[in-house]
């Protein structure tokens, strides 16, 4: 009995610590600081000679996407979940060199824009290094977190994923059927997702904007290949949620 009250006494010294409240939830809008370079996939036929092309497009855009999470405060102390969704668009090209009897190319190079995408969870221990004041943003805190990350991204096309959708012979040295692959293609990303698994440090700012509990957090995630033979990548995040 008399350790309940010790430890009923020490949480009530302890949770009132916290400026912001001791639990939350709330949504996040996610950039990532890299994104997907120019690749170009050659392959000769050794039997006929014929070669075949299949080049990604660097992205235009840096990818965005958004999310959710929770949250627990126990003192300076903070253990966070999140789950995020990411896109970004490039495009797509692929031919070969394969001609008919003038000369012509029977291959209409496929090139479109299309989508990659990654679908992350992670779990951060954050801790709070320091509080001040801004004006107008009033009470602030400075964080530390560490904790780890899995990801699920869509892989980038590839000689590889062409010869699996029309086949070998037909890739190489036939005439491409640009309908079926376009057909084909989604499913087949989404059947060759690439799992990846690692850590993450971060720096954090947490204030209050009006009544919302805002978080602004500089992340590096040390996971490999989510962007193509890549260690790892940086992202930037803005959460705004409720406090209690």
């Amino acid at each position: 009995m008399r350790f309940c009250k010790i430890l009923l006494i020490s949480l009530i010294l302890v949770l009132p610590k916290s400026l912001f409240g001791i639990a939350g939830f709330g949504l996040n809008v996610i950039s990532d600081g890299t994104k997907l370079g120019a690749y170009t996939s050659t392959e000769t036929d050794a039997t006929t000679g014929v070669t075949a092309t299949v080049e990604s497009f660097e992205m235009e855009k840096l990818p965005v996407g958004g999310g959710g999470y929770i949250f627990v405060d126990i003192g300076d102390w903070a253990v966070e979940a999140e789950a995020n969704i990411t896109a970004g668009e490039f495009s797509f090209n692929f031919g070969n060199d394969l001609t008919d009897a003038s000369g012509n190319n029977l291959t209409e190079p496929l090139n479109y824009p299309f989508a990659w995408g990654r679908l992350s969870t992670a779990v951060t221990v954050k801790k709070n290094i320091t509080d001040f004041s801004i004006p107008v943003l009033a009470e602030t805190a400075l964080s530390v977190g560490l904790g780890i990350n899995n990801h699920i991204s869509t892989p980038r096309p590839s000689m590889e994923m062409v010869k699996g959708l029309l086949g070998t012979g037909e890739t190489i040295t036939g005439a491409v059927d640009t309908d079926k692959l376009e057909d084909e293609l989604i499913d087949y990303l989404m059947d060759n997702t690439i799992k990846s698994s690692g850590f993450h440090a971060q720096l954090g700012l947490r204030f209050r904007l009006l009544v919302l509990d805002t978080h602004l957090t500089l992340r590096y995630n040390l996971a490999e290949d989510v962007y193509d033979g890549s260690s790892g990548f940086a992202e930037l995040q803005l959460k705004v949620g409720t406090a209690f």
